[in-house]
């Protein structure tokens, strides 16, 4: 889940809304029911898991136009006057009132 042999920081993985969905998804695994974690259970384990050391990726601040990148996305340049805190845990949806429509994510 984290350390040397995990995914790295640029990984989708590591973007908390990501995680958060995949997590919620996926627990309790093996249910015999479709009985799923309560959702906020599921952000907490997620931001928890994300915010573990992992590999570094080499360039990402070339991964998106600035704008562009999804709002969890826990790595810069930003434009829009947030920091990478509230890029990486939230809250999300200052960040997106800032985006244009047709880029809200």
């Amino acid at each position: 889940m984290w350390g040397a042999d995990s995914f790295n920081d640029g990984a989708g993985m590591n973007r908390l809304i990501t995680a958060a969905n995949f997590v919620h998804s996926n627990m309790p695994q093996g249910a015999i029911t479709p009985i799923r974690a309560p959702a906020g259970d599921a952000w907490d384990v997620a931001a928890f898991v994300v915010s573990q050391p992992r590999p570094n990726k080499p360039g990402l601040e070339k991964d998106f136009r600035p704008r562009t990148e999804p709002v969890d996305t826990p790595y810069g340049p930003y434009l829009d006057g947030f920091g990478t805190a509230q890029h990486k845990y939230g809250p999300f949806a200052p960040i997106r009132a800032t985006l244009p429509v047709e880029s809200q994510r």
